[in-house]
C-alpha cells in the first residue's frame, strides 16, 4: 500500500496553515479553562460554565483541523463544477417542476419579469454607490 499521497496532504499550505492555528488554539482554550476554574473557585458561579465552554471550544478546534485538512477543495461546491465541466461530465438536469413557461404567467406577473430582465441586462450603477461617490 502506498502511502505517498496521504503523506502529501500533510505539506500543503492549507495543512500548515490549519496546524499551526491548532497549536495556538488547543492550549489557549485549555489555559482559558484553567483561568475559568480559578475564577469559578475565587466565587464568581459563571466561571464554572466557562471553565465547561472552553474545553468544548478546544475540542471543536481538533474537529474543524481534522476536517479542514482532510477535505479536498477540488471536490466542493463551484471548484467542483468547475473540474466536473472541464472533463466533460456535467450535464445541466432541469427539473420539470422548475421549468416555466410564458404561456404560464399572467400579463401582471410577466410585465414584472420584463421589468427585472431589463433590470438584469442594463447593469447600470446601484443608487447607494453613486450617492456613497458622489460625497
Amino acid at each position: 500500500m502506498n502511502d505517498a499521497p496521504r503523506r502529501q496532504i500533510w505539506r500543503t499550505r492549507r495543512a500548515l496553515g490549519a496546524t499551526s492555528a491548532i497549536i495556538v488554539w488547543f492550549p489557549g482554550c485549555l489555559l482559558a479553562a484553567w483561568w475559568q476554574v480559578h475564577v469559578a473557585l475565587a466565587g464568581d458561579s459563571l466561571g464554572w460554565l466557562y471553565s465547561v465552554e472552553w474545553p468544548v471550544f478546544a475540542c471543536f478546534g481538533v474537529y474543524f483541523w481534522w476536517f479542514w485538512i482532510h477535505d479536498d477543495p477540488s471536490d466542493l461546491g463551484r471548484r467542483k463544477l468547475w473540474k466536473l465541466k472541464a472533463s466533460g461530465e456535467y450535464h445541466e438536469v432541469v427539473e420539470p417542476a422548475q421549468v416555466r413557461t410564458r404561456e404560464l404567467e399572467d400579463a401582471e406577473l410577466r410585465a414584472y419579469n420584463d421589468y427585472l430582465a431589463n433590470l438584469a441586462a442594463t447593469r447600470e450603477e446601484k443608487a447607494f454607490r453613486l450617492r456613497k461617490s458622489s460625497r
